[in-house]
């Protein structure tokens, strides 16, 4: 059962500041976890990326990870003392280092993940099954738009980004939730 609090102005705020609202207190949540883990949030990223293929350069990495190479410095330096990434040079280019995870950094990933599934997901189980495919489409939209704009934000794409326009726009899914609530 949601509550709603007309005190906050949460029923009323704009989409958009809600879900920052809403994301936000996802990711206290998310950083507590993690911290009890060693992990930062940037480093449960760098974790996430390299998990998925081949090794990266920190180039490589920050573009996947949505920050400034600059950014990944500390993270990936306490990562790898940490044994849960390790660095190699490039087997066609010398000046090149390449992040790669190691058996460590996959082990303590999955205990994030298994972390995960028993504290944080439960608190998303007020949302019914059948909506699930409806807000995983609409929030991964939602960090491909923002994606697109860079690490600095609004300076680069804002232009191609409001000239484009979804098949499924905020206000249709937003639509969608609140009247399969009205019929329930």
């Amino acid at each position: 059962m949601a509550v709603h609090n007309t005190e906050t102005g949460l029923d009323t705020m704009p989409l958009s500041q809600l879900l920052a609202v809403a994301g936000h207190m996802v990711a206290m949540r998310w950083q507590r976890l993690m911290g009890s883990h060693g992990l930062t949030p940037h480093g449960l990223a760098v974790l996430a990326s390299l998990e998925q293929g081949p090794a990266l350069t920190q180039r490589e990495l920050a573009r996947r990870c949505g920050v400034a190479p600059s950014t990944l410095n500390h993270t990936v330096g306490h990562l790898e003392r940490s044994g849960w990434i390790e660095r190699s040079p490039d087997a066609t280019d010398r000046r090149l280092v390449r992040l790669a995870m190691t058996a460590h950094g996959l082990r303590q990933l999955e205990r994030v993940r298994q972390a995960v599934a028993g504290e944080i997901e439960p608190l998303l189980d007020h949302l019914p099954a059948s909506d699930v495919p409806l807000v995983r489409a609409f929030l991964i939209d939602t960090v491909a738009r923002f994606q697109e704009l860079g690490p600095r934000g609004l300076d680069r794409g804002a232009i191609s980004l409001t000239e484009r326009i979804q098949t499924r726009s905020l206000m249709d899914i937003s639509t969608h939730l609140y009247s399969s609530r009205l019929t329930k």
